[in-house]
């Protein structure tokens, strides 16, 4: 892999339950995985917006994509729904 292709910020998962977005950065974060939510101040200025843009996201490097998903698959105590 090229280091652009390192570096590249993708999402990698959208919430309409800000709560929940960022309980799962900070389990991300624990395991040492870099990460953002983008889209929240847009949605607390504006909630009737959520759908429109998708919920909030959380942001990764794409390096840290079977890392993430991984992460998330073992752990048993997030909720089913998202």
């Amino acid at each position: 892999m090229s280091d652009t292709q390192n570096d590249k910020i993708i999402t990698f998962d959208s919430y309409y339950d800000p709560m929940l977005a960022h309980i799962i950065r900070t389990r991300l974060e624990d395991a040492g995985i870099p990460c953002f939510i983008a889209d929240e101040n847009t949605l607390g200025a504006q909630p009737f917006y959520n759908q429109a843009v998708g919920g909030v996201k959380i942001k990764i490097f794409e390096r840290d994509l079977e890392k993430c998903q991984q992460i998330l698959a073992e752990d048993n105590t997030l909720p089913d729904e998202q």
